[in-house]
C-alpha cells in the first residue's frame, strides 16, 4: 500500500547518462590552481556544432592543469557553435578538436545537460564524429532454447579450465542478440582464453565498455567504480593526481566485469605496479570507409618491415573490426612521453613516406582515402582493446593475437567469432604471444 512521506519502503535512486562531447569553449578559474572553471560542450548534428551546456566538476588539479594546457594551444576568436550561448567571465572560445567524456543527470527540453561530471578526454574519437546519443531499447530476448534466469544463479560449468566464485545474474542474457550470444557464453569465452590473456589484463589500470542491455542498448565507457560495482574489481589511486583506476587481480575479477556487462577490457600500457614506464607500444591501423582489407593488410605487413629495420620485435592481433593492431614489446623503462613521442614519430614517417595511403591525423577529413596509423593509444592513461577481449561489434568478435604468416596468408580482422568454430580450432593452436614479455627491449632514440 502507498505511504506518504519517506521510509524504509522508498529507495532513492539517481539515473544517470555518459556520452562524448566536443569542447568548444573553456571559462578560466578564479581560484588560485585550479586551471578551469568550466568547459562549454557540443555535439554534431545537421551540418552545425550544438551547444549542449557547461561541465563545471570531475576535474582534478592536475587533470585540469593539463586540459587547460591543451585547451590553451586551440585558443581562437569566435564560438564554434551555431548559436548563441550564454556568456561568462572570461570566456574563451577553442577550436573544437578535442573530445570529452561526460557523465550527467539527463536532457533538458532544449537539449541542455545537466549536473554534468567531467571523465576524462577520449583522444581515440574524432571530434566530427560525437553526435547527440539516443539509446535503443532493449529486445529482451533470451537465447533460443535456453531459459530465462531470475536473480542469482551459479555458473555453469565452464569450457575452460578458469573457475571463479562469481555468481551470474541472468547468465542466458544475450550479450549480442543478433549471434545468439549470451553473458555465460562470454564467460565461457575467458575461461578458455584465461591462461593467454591473464598476463595482459591482471594489474593493469582498465577502462571499460559496458553494455547491461546488450549491445543495442546503451553503451558506456567507464574509468572509474560505480555503485553496486563488485569488490572483485579493484580500485587504487594514481599516485600522480589522485585519479582512481580500476585493475582486476584474477579471473573473478574477469568474471566480475562479465557480471557488469563489460563487452570490451581496454588496457593501458603498463602495469600498476610501473605505471609511468609502458611495456608496449600499438599502432592501430584505422581505415577510412572504403578501403579495402589487402590495403590495411598490406600497411601491417610494411609496419612490421620498418619496425624490423629498427630491430624492435613485432607482434600483431585482430582487432575485431577493420583493422589490426602492431604491437611492439617493451622493456619497461622509456616513460610515456618518449614512448608516445617515438610512436607519433614513426606514424609521421610513414605518412610522409607514403602520404597517398598512411595519415598521422585523427580528423575524418585528413583520413579520407587513407589508414590513419593510431599512435594516440600510446598516450599517458589512453587504453587499447585487450587480446581476446570481445568486441561491441556485429557478428560478436574477438581481439585475436595471430601469427605473421596468417597475416600474409590473407587473415581477415573480423575473423573469429566469440566461441565460432573457427575460433576454438585458432585456440588450439600453439599461443603466438607466449614470449610476449620475454621479446621486450629498452626503447632507445638514435
Amino acid at each position: 500500500p502507498y505511504r506518504s512521506g519517506r521510509g524504509l519502503t522508498w529507495i532513492k535512486s539517481k539515473c544517470t547518462l555518459r556520452q562524448e562531447f566536443v569542447i568548444g569553449g573553456q571559462l578560466p578559474s578564479d581560484k588560485t590552481g585550479r586551471g578551469l572553471r568550466s568547459l562549454l560542450v557540443g555535439y554534431h548534428g545537421g551540418g552545425k556544432l550544438n551547444y549542449a551546456g557547461r561541465v563545471g566538476t570531475g576535474f582534478s588539479g592536475k587533470v585540469a592543469a593539463d586540459l587547460k594546457k591543451k585547451l590553451d594551444s586551440l585558443k581562437t576568436t569566435k564560438s564554434p557553435f551555431s548559436a548563441a550561448v550564454p556568456k561568462g567571465k572570461g570566456l574563451v572560445w577553442v577550436k573544437p578538436e578535442l573530445v570529452g567524456e561526460v557523465e550527467f543527470r539527463s536532457w533538458t527540453s532544449d537539449h541542455i545537460i545537466r549536473h554534468a561530471s567531467f571523465q576524462g578526454l577520449r583522444e581515440d574519437k574524432p571530434a566530427e564524429d560525437v553526435v547527440q546519443e539516443k539509446p535503443k531499447q532493449a529486445d529482451g530476448k533470451t537465447k533460443s532454447g535456453a531459459k530465462a534466469s531470475s536473480g542469482r544463479t551459479e555458473t555453469k560449468t565452464s569450457a575452460g579450465t578458469a573457475k571463479t566464485s562469481v555468481k551470474l545474474s541472468h547468465p542466458d542474457k544475450l550479450l549480442w542478440p543478433d549471434e545468439k550470444v549470451s553473458k555465460q557464453d562470454l564467460l565461457d569465452h575467458y575461461a578458455l582464453v584465461w591462461p593467454r590473456i591473464e598476463s595482459f589484463v591482471v594489474n593493469r589500470p582498465l577502462s571499460l565498455v559496458r553494455a547491461p542491455d546488450g549491445i543495442h542498448g546503451q553503451r558506456f565507457f567507464q574509468k572509474h567504480a560505480s555503485p553496486g560495482m563488485s569488490d572483485k574489481i579493484a580500485r587504487m589511486n594514481n599516485p600522480t593526481d589522485g585519479e582512481e583506476i580500476l585493475f582486476i587481480r584474477d579471473f573473478d575479477g574477469l568474471a566480475a566485469l562479465v557480471q557488469y556487462g563489460v563487452v570490451e577490457v581496454h588496457i593501458w600500457g603498463s602495469t600498476v605496479d610501473e605505471l609511468e614506464k609502458p611495456d608496449q607500444i600499438i599502432f592501430d591501423l584505422d581505415p577510412d570507409e572504403g578501403i579495402g582489407v589487402e590495403a590495411v593488410r598490406a600497411a601491417a605487413l610494411d609496419i612490421r618491415a620498418k619496425l624490423n629495420d629498427l630491430s624492435l620485435p613485432t607482434l600483431v592481433k585482430t582487432s575485431g573490426g577493420k583493422g589490426y593492431h602492431v604491437l611492439v614489446p617493451l622493456k619497461p623503462s622509456a616513460e610515456w612521453d618518449e614512448v608516445k613521442d617515438f610512436a607519433h614519430d614513426f606514424a609521421r614517417a610513414l605518412e610522409q613516406a607514403a602520404p597517398d595511403r598512411y595519415t598521422a591525423t585523427l580528423s575524418k577529413k585528413a583520413r579520407t582515402g587513407k589508414i590513419f596509423v593510431d599512435y594516440l593509444r600510446n598516450g599517458r592513461g589512453a587504453t587499447t582493446v585487450a587480446p581476446y577481449s570481445s568486441r561491441a561489434k556485429k557478428g560478436a568478435t574477438v581481439s585475436m593475437p595471430v601469427t605473421w604468416p596468417e597475416i600474409e596468408k590473407g587473415l581477415p580482422p573480423n575473423a573469429f567469432p566469440l566461441g565460432d568454430a573457427t575460433t576454438l580450432k585458432q585456440l588450439k593452436k600453439a599461443d603466438p604471444w607466449a614470449d610476449f614479455f620475454k621479446l621486450g627491449k629498452p626503447l632507445k632514440r638514435a
